[in-house]
């Protein structure tokens, strides 16, 4: 955080700190001309761009803030007033952190051009590497390679931070949800975390092993997608449907996921373009890049049919028992007996 706001900055000073100077620079160097300011760029040629930005924007806003190695940062507070709080907090760092980001891959753009950023990379993943170094300019002094060092090493630490929170994330799931029992002990517990943990981290580092030279971009909004599709309508309807059930929330994240996996093989991440899954391969028959426009409201459909089917004196039932626990849910008041 603090190493990209030195490289924003410097790359800043290059242009005499005039946002409208950086934008003219990127905007002559990206090879679109003033296109290249006009959001929605990657979506031409689609059958229907503005849906297919819409759809694009709903994945990643709602993906982004309910996967589960976002969500369980709430587990750690004691408070619902330490909730609110680590989560501005939250919000103002990301906030910030993708403003630093789009400074340095914009003035990457504008320092280097299209041309050597496609070069290193078609999907332009060494962007931010690349204008971190051209921040630095061409003379090599001490300084600027401890910076650049320190960009580096930050990226790395922020990875691997994120790769051991969606561990965390699923250990705490299988030890906490899926194999928990009433009898479990504290030790027993914790072995089923160390063990989930294995069991999931290994075959992720074999998976991005094997496709660390592949595009990422597939795999990365097939995440925020089921985020979206499966866990916000599930999180939503929790939050503000008392007559929620169990069957309603079990269909909602099923069918969520099913509904995305089914409807991200026919877009153009998959197959149909030089950046695919699949480049060699066409079966796009999806009209769009992401499935949110689609599969959210299929995770909403599927958890209110679900809660629909389980009848009202199930629905009444876990109405009865969410009101018990409602105010220490929403407002963090001590339960009695506790």
């Amino acid at each position: 955080f603090g190493s990209g706001a030195v490289v924003a900055a410097l790359i800043l000073r290059q242009f005499d700190w005039d946002l409208g100077k950086l934008f003219s620079a990127a905007a002559a160097h990206s090879g679109v001309g003033s296109s290249f300011l006009h959001s929605g760029l990657q979506f031409v040629g689609g059958p229907s761009p503005r849906l297919d930005m819409i759809s694009s924007e709903l994945t990643v806003i709602l993906g982004g803030a309910c996967l589960p190695h976002v969500t369980m940062r709430m587990y750690t507070a004691t408070s619902a007033r330490q909730v609110r709080r680590s989560m501005s907090w939250a919000v103002s760092c990301v906030a910030l952190f993708m403003l630093i980001c789009t400074v340095v891959s914009i003035g990457a753009t504008a320092l280097i051009g299209r041309t050597t950023i496609a070069g290193a990379d078609p999907t332009g993943r060494t962007a931010y590497l690349l204008g971190s170094r051209a921040a630095l300019g061409t003379s090599v002094s001490t300084s600027e390679t401890f910076l650049f060092t320190m960009v580096t090493t930050a990226l790395f630490l922020t990875l691997l931070a994120s790769v051991a929170s969606m561990i965390l994330a699923c250990a705490n799931t299988l030890a906490h949800d899926l194999l928990a029992r009433r009898d479990t002990t504290p030790r027993r517990e914790m072995t089923i975390a160390r063990v989930s943990a294995l069991a999931v981290g290994a075959p992720t580092i074999l998976l991005a092993t094997l496709v660390q030279h592949h595009n990422l971009q597939p795999l990365a909004l097939l995440s925020a997608s089921i985020g979206a599709s499966a866990l916000a309508p599930a999180l939503v309807y929790s939050l503000f449907w008392r007559r929620y059930t169990r069957t309603g929330l079990l269909w909602t994240l099923i069918g969520g996921t099913l509904a995305t996996l089914v409807l991200m093989t026919g877009t153009n991440l998959v197959s149909g373009s030089p950046f695919s899954a699949f480049p060699h391969s066409d079966f796009n028959w999806f009209p769009f890049t992401t499935t949110g426009l689609v599969s959210i409201p299929l995770g909403f459909a599927f958890g209110w049919t679900g809660t629909k089917i389980s009848g009202r004196q199930k629905a009444e039932e876990q109405r009865q028992q969410y009101e018990a626990v409602e105010a220490w849910i929403l407002a963090g008041a001590a339960r009695r007996g506790s």
